[in-house]
């Protein structure tokens, strides 16, 4: 089982189960909202994502995609936690919000035509998605 918080600890979560998914998502929102030029992602279903202590603040919008998604941050110190789409039936959650980082490996390169110019995109992963 995977245990993880926030920068501040008022948010602390558990994993139910791994994730088939681990990937580092290039795309321009994760971007955007994560201030680096990926974000790592640990894909799980919702209902194995468990919230342990304090409450997740959420912000909903429209990617583009025409499917709402749902990022959830701490309140407290803005620690983005966990992007969840209902309709993929999928959370993502923050590999680096973990309390054991080293349990995060990830395979995928999500939209890696959108990493910054600087950036180099590690070719041995799994390439994912088109450029934005």
């Amino acid at each position: 089982m995977i245990s993880g918080a926030c920068f501040c600890k008022a948010i602390k979560f558990e994993l139910l189960a791994e994730s088939p998914m681990q990937g580092l998502c290039y795309c321009t929102d994760c971007q955007r909202v994560g201030g680096s030029s990926h974000w790592t992602s640990y894909a799980v279903a919702p209902s194995d994502f468990r919230l342990l202590a304090g409450t997740l603040t959420p912000y909903t919008y429209d990617p583009g995609s025409g499917r709402e998604v749902t990022r959830h941050f701490c309140g407290t110190c803005g620690t983005q936690i966990m992007v969840q789409s209902d309709a993929l039936g999928v959370a993502s959650v923050n590999a680096m919000t973990f309390d054991d980082a080293t349990q995060f490996s990830p395979q995928i390169a999500y939209f890696g035509g959108s990493a910054p110019h600087w950036c180099e995109v590690d070719q041995r992963l799994t390439a994912f998605g088109d450029a934005e």
